[in-house]
């Protein structure tokens, strides 16, 4: 089931450190046959448990260490939102393409491992920002929104919004999700609702959950449009656009409305310049703001501030930390930086992600950890974080080169996740240049993914990968088998092998030669319930 989720705040972190143990590849045996474990002398035992302990001592995992055992191998484009479910897989949303895959995804599902879930329907919806509901999730794509279902087919209790006929979306931009599943959405939209007034071009558009206009509201308008905004403790909103007038009265960049889409005159931003990205309230009615902007009176760029209730600065908080990224196709170029989320870890430390190199001159790439007063923390994220990613835009064949981390997500099980557009990541400690565009970050405990109570239910590994004309499963079900398989499917999903086991721990192997070169996808499943999944690879 999909939930709502709060940020999770442990109390005191847990040093849980356990080191996990593999054992070094072997020769292929006979299919099916048993493989017997020889544990040696209670003396070899006992050496091996105290250079584990020594092992453990010396390389002890660290919150927000980078978990090796998670590799989508997404090569190209973006990830714009992602969704933990509770099984330990991962919703996608941006423009994605896969290792060895022409097409490209707007929505997929990852398995624990990374691998993306075949079973997840490609619909080609997607490519926004994803908001849980019920058992369901919202999604918006480059025009409006949509309700899918956790299978990824299209809830169609709610109807696509362009097809009704007082309303066309012209350019989509962000969207709330009330708890009635009613729909709160910015961007520019056509209305053509003549006899209850609403004619032109608007910037707010309520609907409701079933996905109609919702004609008892009254629609905003303004200059421009209104990109992102989200919701305060009170029942107001604070959003960020090129507004300019806001239903007829001058407005900031940075604005505040009321519940019913009303300006609120009594907050001024006065940011007339750049864009806000991400926003994190406090209760006390101030809040976190993030992006690229200028604020009135203030002559460089601004990233991260801290406003007052009445939209001023807070002067307790260092709101002019410089976050900074040199594009090295364009060297001579101003620097510029970009806030996109902030995230409250503790109480008195917070997360912030974006496109930047450099936090007042110290290395920091796409995430930092800072203070509530603004100031950066050197604990974690000292690595070079979000790798450099050079890629080529299909109009006028634009190089791009980027590196950001859209955004921050905990998992379920105490981890985290971070997604974007990058290629390899670095930690501090591990500098893993296949992790790319979503990785996921041991939590605050670490024990989480490390602790022996939490192994997960089965082991499978696979050598030779790539293979040629045979390959092994190394398997470990860790109880005893009911009704297990090793399952082997190509791309599309259709099942092209299919071994049967018969005990609990052991080596089988598969003659690949009646199949052809390409991706497959391995799963281990005990009484059909999915186990582990892994990728093969076969060349020729």
């Amino acid at each position: 089931m999909i939930t709502s989720r709060s940020l999770w705040k442990p109390s005191l972190p847990l040093a849980l450190w356990v080191l996990r143990w593999r054992q070094q590849p072997s020769i292929p045996r006979a299919m099916a046959k048993p493989r017997m474990e020889a544990f040696g002398s209670p003396m070899r035992l006992l050496l091996l448990a105290i250079g584990s302990i020594i092992a453990s001592l010396a390389y002890p995992q660290q919150p927000f260490d980078i978990d090796a055992s998670f590799r989508c191998e997404m090569d190209s484009w973006y990830v714009s939102s992602t969704l933990p479910l509770s099984n330990g897989k991962l919703i996608a949303s941006g423009i994605m393409r896969f290792d060895g895959e022409i097409d490209q995804y707007r929505l997929v599902r990852l398995l624990p491992n990374g691998i993306r879930d075949n079973s997840f329907y490609n619909s080609g919806l997607g490519g926004g920002r994803i908001r849980p509901w019920m058992d369901k999730f919202y999604v918006n794509t480059p025009h409006t929104v949509r309700r899918i279902q956790e299978d990824g087919y299209q809830d169609m209790s709610f109807i696509p919004m362009n097809l009704q006929p007082y309303f066309s979306s012209l350019q989509g931009g962000d969207y709330h999700v009330y708890p009635d599943g009613r729909i709160l959405m910015s961007g520019v939209h056509g209305l053509h609702d003549t006899i209850r007034g609403f004619e032109g071009l608007y910037c707010l558009v309520w609907f409701s959950n079933t996905g109609y206009l919702d004609t008892t509201k009254t629609h905003r308008t303004c200059a421009g449009s209104l990109d992102f905004f989200t919701e305060l403790p009170n029942g107001q909103f604070i959003g960020s656009g090129s507004t300019g007038v806001w239903d007829g009265q001058q407005a900031s960049n940075i604005i505040r409305f009321n519940a019913d889409g009303s300006l609120d005159p009594s907050f001024q931003a006065n940011v007339n310049w750049g864009q806000a990205y991400g926003f994190l309230p406090l209760d006390d009615g101030r809040v976190y703001v993030g992006g690229n902007f200028i604020v009135d009176g203030i002559a460089d760029t601004l990233n991260l501030v801290r406003l007052m209730p009445d939209g001023s600065l807070d002067p307790t908080f260092n709101n002019t930390a410089r976050y900074r990224f040199i594009n090295p196709l364009y060297p001579n170029n101003d620097p510029y930086g970009i806030i996109r989320t902030i995230y409250s870890i503790a109480p008195d430390h917070l997360v912030v992600t974006g496109n930047f190199a450099t936090v007042d001159g110290e290395q920091r790439g796409c995430i930092a950890l800072i203070d509530t007063s603004g100031n950066l923390l050197s604990d974690h994220f000292s690595g070079d974080g979000g790798g450099s990613y050079l890629y080529q835009v299909n109009i006028n064949s634009t190089p791009v080169y980027t590196r950001s981390i859209a955004g921050i997500t905990p998992a379920p099980d105490g981890s985290y996740y971070i997604w974007g557009a990058y290629h390899g990541y670095d930690d501090g400690t591990t500098n893993d240049t296949t992790q790319r565009m979503v990785s996921r970050l041991y939590g605050l405990d670490v024990g989480i993914s490390e602790n022996a109570n939490t192994r997960p239910p089965a082991q499978l590994t696979i050598h030779p990968n790539p293979a040629n004309t045979w390959v092994t499963f190394d398997y470990d079900i860790l109880v005893p088998p009911t009704d297990a398989f090793i399952i082997i499917r190509d791309q599309q999903g259709r099942e092209v092998y299919r071994m049967k086991l018969l005990v609990q721990k052991n080596e089988v192997v598969w003659d690949t030669r009646g199949v052809g070169s390409g991706t497959y996808v391995v799963t281990l499943t005990n009484k059909s319930r999915d186990l582990r999944t892994e990728k093969l690879v076969i060349q020729r």
